[in-house]
């Protein structure tokens, strides 16, 4: 499968499509390098693609963008009307390690006995292994997301890690990186 148009006629003049078709066509390209295949869809306002990568272990890398054009909102920021996600999912993520989730901290996490997570003052870490080698593993990896907060969650349920970053770039080094790990024996 492709990724392909879902925009209506009205759309293909926009800018805001043209930019979206070229960033679409990018990804589609830099998967297809790496012996992935893609799906998804765009338009002027939205895309949500995806990419499935087989290296030594199975990765899907995920992009999505949603715009907003209406609502209730006050004082319109882009933050508030423009929406950027990078997903990165690995199944099938055989360790030692129970389930554990990573994200950044709340109010009364200090109440709920959530630990804060030993790479970042910002990030708190639910997990009965805090400090297993696969989570100080994944920090080292992912530090710049950590470091410019960025980060939104790092989930592993069920032997699938799922990695969720607040980017509207194609992070393709750092997906290389990813990619290239066998995380055996962690």
């Amino acid at each position: 499968m492709a990724i392909e148009s879902n925009a209506s006629p009205g759309e293909l003049d926009s800018p805001f499509y043209i930019e979206n078709k070229a960033f679409c066509e990018e990804f589609e390209e830099y998967m297809l390098e790496l012996g992935g295949v893609t799906t998804g869809s765009y338009n002027a306002w939205s895309y949500n693609v995806k990419g499935r990568v087989d290296a030594p272990l199975r990765w899907i890398f995920q992009l999505k963008k949603a715009t907003y054009s209406a609502g209730t909102i006050l004082v319109s920021t882009k933050k508030q009307a423009l929406q950027f996600w990078t997903i990165w999912k690995c199944k099938n993520l055989e360790t030692s390690l129970p389930d554990f989730q990573i994200r950044k901290k709340k109010f009364g996490d200090g109440f709920r006995g959530v630990k804060k997570f030993k790479g970042s003052s910002e990030y708190r870490i639910i997990s009965k292994q805090p400090n297993h080698p696969l989570t100080m593993r994944l920090f080292v990896l992912l530090e710049e997301y950590f470091s410019d907060q960025s980060l939104l969650k790092i989930t592993y349920q069920e032997n699938e890690l799922v990695i969720q970053i607040d980017t509207e770039q194609i992070p393709k080094n750092k997906f290389k990186e990813l990619i290239a790990e066998n995380f055996t024996g962690l």
